[in-house]
């Protein structure tokens, strides 16, 4: 499943890397194959239409939301120039508590400010995904409270109000008590949320991915994604 119909399609990553294996982590060549296929049938959705007054442009097109989570350093070291040979601007969800953190193993080795500053420079967005990545679904609401406000509150000091407006929840966990987001705010889940019209579910917005690992199914799921944004389900 992808997005709703007429609504972007909003894509998650987590590395762009050749040492790690994770679901949502792909290497450099297969991050470019990916692109390839998903542009063949998604025009880039460009992310500063999500601070749009009044609420997010939607596209009279079939376009794509590229997001990272975490914030790993591997997004500039690898991703940052793929990105740009497709010309495409991408959302990156910091854990902001771990911003400059550095390490020789790559899921511990994150971005420090001048490379988000980098990214920034080069149309991308900075937003929230927390500060130590905690399941929030499974916190008391005072540690949720202040997970989540204090990651909005370093985006918006780092990088103003706009991009205080993203926030993607860990894991997809999303609380049973709504989380203290600001009034405008578009939250971003994962797969575990059904896809939704962003009007009507801002604080619930469904991501899904190309899974790693599953290369050869790729083509077949960006053609269904299409089909799913035009409401077409069955491949007729």
């Amino acid at each position: 499943m992808g997005s709703a119909p007429s609504w972007p399609l909003v894509l998650y990553f987590h590395h762009v890397s050749p040492e790690v294996h994770h679901y949502t982590s792909v290497t450099p060549d297969d991050f470019a194959y990916g692109m390839e296929l998903v542009l063949e049938h998604f025009a880039p959705y460009e992310p500063a239409d999500l601070l749009y007054p009044g609420g997010p442009r939607r596209p009279d097109r079939p376009t794509v939301l590229v997001t990272f989570d975490d914030g790993y350093r591997d997004n500039w070291t690898h991703a940052r120039d793929l990105l740009r040979r497709f010309d495409v601007r991408a959302v990156f969800f910091a854990v902001t508590g771990r911003i400059g953190q550095r390490s020789s193993h790559p899921r511990e080795d994150f971005l420090d400010r001048a490379e988000c500053d980098g990214l920034a420079a080069d149309g991308h967005l900075i937003g929230a995904h927390t500060r130590t990545h905690p399941h929030l679904d499974r916190l008391p609401a005072e540690q949720v409270q202040t997970e989540v406000g204090d990651s909005l509150a370093d985006i918006r000091t780092w990088y103003g109000d706009g991009p205080a407006r993203l926030f993607a929840y860990p894991y997809g966990g999303i609380p049973a008590a709504p989380p203290p987001l600001p009034a405008g705010t578009l939250a971003f889940a994962t797969v575990r949320s059904s896809a939704q019209p962003w009007d009507t579910a801002p604080l619930a917005i469904r991501r899904t991915y190309l899974p790693s690992g599953a290369r050869d199914s790729w083509r077949d799921l960006a053609s269904c994604w299409r089909d799913q944004w035009e409401g077409r389900t069955d491949g007729e």
